[in-house]
């Protein structure tokens, strides 16, 4: 593992320079002394360092000119200055100026540590995010979705493997877990893809509006029918037709679609039968299976729409997802920010790794688009996410840094979801004595999911039976 490197620059040196470089090395780090600013900024020119520590007051050329040209250099890594001000106004300075902390002079050495930890951890974020933002470009989108969760690069596979086939598609998931982009990228994989792709949500429309949607109607079929109206199936003709929320279809309704599913025909309202060749994928957010149990949905309807099901898994399932999705988010919205909103800070990553994200993807994206609109500056705070996502904290406790600096990190994302999961569960079975079919209903995971993620955080859950609840 490479010790972190850290450069010191004060005019005071040797006596403040060595005495830093003496603390710091205590604690594991490659620290080099300088004593001139211009000189140190030629060497974070050709040496890559983690964190600057600099003094504010030097002759010529100061902390403040050094501070502004690595920010304006684009020279990666943090920066602290040493100050022996304590004026709020002058503080106010530096940290627009774009440092990540300062430490007034005398300085406690506990004090300094502690700034340094948090600051090389905001460091570590800042660079593990830009290798999430290039893996983007390079590893993990399908089409217009992101993700590198086994489950959904499933999903991703299943999609090359039976796009191209032409079969009908059921695509089974709660809101907000993105089925319509799956229903595109099965039409861009399929032959007929030069097609168009027409979309309809089933459950906007009364019974009778949905037939003429559907199928169309002539001119003079009804009053108000002025004109002929070609249905959804004739646009869709040589393409997809995307029918999302078909659990929501009327009886009377599931059997005109059957008709066309087997028969490729259809009445126009007030007219003749069409013909047509169109790809169904449907949608739902119910477990049709128990609607058919319960009489609510045809059994030869479901069988002729689940030729090939997907199920897609709630993003609470896919956790390692967020990250990849909040950076894929924010590419979308930061060009509309004024200034650019280009950063998620690590308060707020973590606020959105432990949100359970009833709405899924949706919500997260709406949760980015706010947080952009509300951000101050141009990174995205805890405190400019929805309160929703990001509640108060009841404990200051509860604000220590999530990355633990000791520890290599080859995988942002991996860390962090461990932090979050491993105190997941710890909490959870304190909360119910180590008892694993409570922890698991309140997770909405299996009880062998939940027995798997223990054994893999080494957690024993006899040692909660005795706990009192937190």
């Amino acid at each position: 593992m490479m010790r972190p490197r850290i450069l010191v620059v004060d005019d005071e040196t040797p006596f403040v320079g060595e005495h830093l470089k003496h603390i710091l090395g205590e604690d594991g780090y490659d620290v080099e002394v300088l004593s001139d600013a211009r000189q140190a900024l030629d060497r974070l020119r050709t040496r890559q360092f983690q964190l600057l520590l600099t003094d504010y007051k030097m002759p010529e050329f100061n902390g403040m000119d050094l501070l502004s040209a690595v920010r304006s250099e684009g020279l990666p890594c943090g920066v602290i200055l040493l100050t022996g001000y304590g004026d709020p106004e002058l503080v106010r300075s530096v940290m627009k100026a774009g440092a990540d902390d300062f430490v007034t002079k005398p300085f406690d050495p506990d004090r300094l540590r502690m700034i340094v930890r948090r600051t090389l951890d905001q460091r570590r974020l800042i660079d593990e995010l830009e290798q999430l933002r290039q893996d983007l470009e390079q590893k993990y989108h399908f089409h217009d979705m992101v993700s590198k969760s086994p489950k959904m690069r499933g999903v991703f596979d299943l999609i090359k493997q039976v796009g191209p086939v032409g079969s009908t598609v059921l695509i089974q998931g709660e809101t907000g877990t993105g089925k319509e982009l799956v229903a595109r990228a099965i039409h861009a994989s399929d032959t007929r893809r030069s097609g168009p792709f027409v979309a309809l949500n089933c459950a906007a429309l009364n019974e009778s509006l949905l037939e003429s949607e559907l199928f169309g109607h002539e001119r003079g079929a009804f009053t108000g029918a002025e004109r002929l109206k070609k249905g959804r199936f004739e646009m869709a003709h040589g393409g997809t037709l995307f029918l999302d929320e078909i659990g929501e279809i009327s009886s009377a309704m599931q059997a005109k679609l059957l008709r066309v599913i087997q028969s490729g025909k259809f009445d126009r309202l007030g007219g003749g039968e069409v013909s047509v060749d169109v790809r169904i994928v449907a949608a739902t957010n119910k477990r049709l299976e128990d609607e058919v149990k319960a009489g609510r949905f045809r059994q030869d309807l479901f069988y002729r729409i689940a030729v090939i099901r997907v199920e897609l898994p709630p993003l609470r399932e896919r956790i390692e997802d967020i990250p990849l999705l909040a950076m894929h988010f924010l590419e979308q919205f930061a060009g509309k920010s004024v200034p650019a909103v280009t950063e998620i800070q690590a308060e707020a990553m973590q606020a959105l790794l432990e949100h359970r994200w009833p709405g899924n993807v949706r919500e997260l994206q709406n949760a980015i688009r706010t947080a952009v609109a509300m951000a101050d500056g141009s990174a995205i705070h805890r405190e400019s996410l929805p309160p929703t996502v990001a509640p108060q904290r009841a404990h200051a406790a509860m604000k220590a840094p999530l990355i633990n600096i000791d520890r290599p990190l080859r995988e942002l994302t991996g860390e962090l979801i461990s932090r979050v999961e491993r105190d997941y569960f710890t909490r959870q079975l304190a909360l119910f004595k180590g008892n694993v079919a409570r922890t698991a209903k309140q997770s909405e995971l299996s009880r062998r999911s939940v027995t798997q993620k223990l054994q893999k955080y080494e957690i024993d859950r006899t040692r909660f039976k005795q706990e009192k609840p937190n």
